[in-house]
Formats: structure tokens, sequence, C-alpha cells
């Protein structure tokens, strides 16, 4: 609870506001790398691009680490992440692969790369800590607030806890946003009338603002239903797990203390008796004068409670500045014949990453 308390400051409304500008300078980055293959003909698998944005900006964002242009190979460390994080997949999937004689050789993967990423983590630590005693610039980042954390509770926080937090913090950040936005598009791919009328929100409210701010982005309602609803569809982190500590009754049925459970947002948001047609794509169902009224705890995709996803702020913002920024400069459309069906990797994601051809739009004047 203290790391959660000292670490939750980083992520408050009000912090991340100052981050607008580095939200748009990626997406702007974005935008550019996409130019190349925006000629209507070329496939594009979103959610690899997505994957590669979100990594880039996390990684620059809250740790400082510069991964280079979007348009070049993975660094060796997002390599090294991708195998660590093939790892646990592996192991929900299927636990008996950590026994298995016959995948010896993937399970040394994973250790390799989990251990490469530990050493670069402390290295990372380390050169912080020199410019420190150096007394040479160091940006108010989340590496900072997680090295405050021995700081403040030197008896507490071991150096192997800082390096947890390190890897906790950039497996979980940038997977989630990539399959969202992935998921995004995907949708408004398949419900044209609800793709035009964002675009054409965004078109009639900020226009070609080369720098979208947190002001501008509360002119964009219709956004924030669409990724609201696209989450209730398809949270990508599926489910929680909990502990009671106390007996409970859920459903007429006796949960005792001590009971571990299995919360599953996917259901729970697909539930008929939580949510009307609830297959459907309808954002307006988020509005707040939508005839349909249902629980706050219906859509849950970043959890609630004092457990709830830590990142929730941080994520929207990213992925509202990244898709207004899409809709601005480019048209794009699904590649027929995708398959609608989810592939399970821990986190879910779009079977086929959501292919579709890009074509750029006509220049609206900047205000």
């Amino acid at each position: 609870m203290v790391q959660r308390m000292h670490l939750n400051q980083w992520f408050k409304p009000r912090y991340i506001r100052q981050f607008a500008s580095d939200f748009n300078e990626f997406a702007d980055s974005y935008v550019e790398y996409m130019e190349h293959y925006a000629d209507g003909k070329t496939e594009v698998d979103t959610l690899n691009t997505f994957t590669t944005l979100t990594t880039h900006l996390l990684y620059k964002v809250a740790f400082n680490m510069d991964l280079g242009p979007l348009s070049e190979e993975n660094h060796p460390f997002v390599t090294k992440l991708q195998t660590a994080l093939s790892g646990t997949a592996a192991l929900i999937a299927n636990p008996l692969v950590a026994i298995n004689p016959l995948k010896w050789g993937f399970r040394r993967n994973v250790r390799d790369a989990i251990n490469t990423l530990r050493q670069r983590a402390k290295q990372v630590i380390d050169e912080r800590n020199i410019a420190k005693r150096n007394g040479d610039y160091f940006p108010d980042d989340l590496m900072e607030h997680i090295m405050e954390l021995k700081e403040k509770h030197p008896s507490m926080i071991t150096d192997e806890i800082l390096l947890d937090n390190f890897i906790t913090f950039l497996a979980g950040g940038q997977e989630t946003s990539a399959k969202t936005l992935s998921f995004v598009v995907f949708l408004l791919g398949k419900n044209p009338e609800c793709y035009k009328r964002l675009q054409r929100e965004i078109d009639e409210n900020i226009g070609a603002v080369s720098v979208i701010s947190l002001d501008e982005l509360e002119k964009l309602p219709y956004l924030d239903l669409v990724l609201k609803e696209t989450q209730r569809l398809y949270p990508v982190a599926k489910m929680t797990a909990r502990h009671t500590f106390k007996d409970r009754m859920v459903g007429g049925h006796l949960i005792p203390a001590g009971t571990d459970m299995m919360i599953s947002f996917y259901a729970t948001s697909r539930a008929e008796q939580n949510v009307r047609n609830p297959t459907k794509f309808i954002p307006e169902r988020f509005h707040i004068d939508s005839s349909e009224k249902f629980s706050k705890y219906a859509s849950t995709p970043f959890a609630v409670g004092p457990h709830a996803c830590i990142g929730k702020k941080f994520a929207q913002i990213e992925m509202k500045i990244i898709i207004a920024k899409i809709l601005q400069n480019f048209d794009f459309e699904l590649i027929p014949g995708q398959s609608c069906e989810l592939k399970d990797v821990t986190l879910i994601q779009p079977k086929d990453g959501a292919k579709c051809f890009f074509r750029p739009r006509r220049t609206i004047s900047a205000k």
C-alpha cells in the first residue's frame, strides 16, 4: 500500500497534464511514419504499429529511454520484454510448460530475457544515481518516483523491489494501450456510422490543431464514448483476482472469508442482465442522457476500488490523442475477410491484428 500511495501521485490527472506535448509528439511521429503506407493498397497491421508506438512513448515519458525512430527494428530491450511476456502467457495457458522437457529451450530463452531486462533496469537505475550525484539534469519521471521509494522507505524497499516495479510498469503499460487502440480501429471499421460521427466531431471541434491539449479533448465527448464502449466490449485485461477477508453474499451465494476469486470483466460487461444488446457497439449507451442505465460495475476495464489500474488516466489521455491524430490525418478501412475472433495471450487482442488500408485526408488549415 505504501508503494501504491507513493506512485499514485505520478498518475494524477493534474500531473499527467504536463505530458500532453509528449503524447502529441509521439502521435505526430506515428502519423509521419504511417504516411509512407497510406496509399490505400498497402496492408497495415495496426496492432503491430500501435505496439511499437506505445512502447516508444512509455519508455521515453516514464523512464527517459529513447528507443529510436518508429521505423527502425525493435530495440533489443523491447525484443527481450516480448520474450519474457510470452513466457508468462505460456505459463497461464498451460502450467505444465514449467516442467515439460520439450520446452526447455523456450524456458531458457525466457529466463535469459528476464535476466537481461533486470540487468538493464539496474543499469538505468545506476545511471540515474550517478546523474543525481553529479548534479546533472534528470526528468521528474516515473523512474524518479520509483527510486524515491527506496530513499523514503530504505528498510522496506529493496533493490529487487525497485527492479520489480521498473519491469512491471514496462510490461503492463504499453501492451494494454496498443491492443485497445487496435480494437478501436476494428470497431470503427465495422461501424462506419460511428466512424464518420467521430471524425466529424474531431473536424468540427479541433480541426487540424497541431497540439491537442486536455482542454481540446474535453471538446470530444463522442471520442470518450467510443473508447468506453470499446473497452466494455473488449477489456484487454479480461479479468482480475481478489481475496476475500470477510464472508460475503453474492447473488444469493455465500463466499467465505479466505476465498481466492477470479472476476471476469469480459463476462460482466457482456452479460444481458447488465447491458442491453451487449454484443453491439453502441457508444451512445454511455452518454449521461442515455435511456440505458447500468451499474458502474457492469463495465470495469481498469477494475475498481483501491486496486484499480494506477495508469488509467495516463492510458486514456494517451489513446485519445493518438485516435484524434489518426482521424485528423487519415481515412482507413478494414481489409475484408478478417476474423472477429480473439487471440488470448494473457491479454486479449484481435486475432488478425485489425489490418487496414490507410489513405491521407485532405489538409485542414491549422488553428
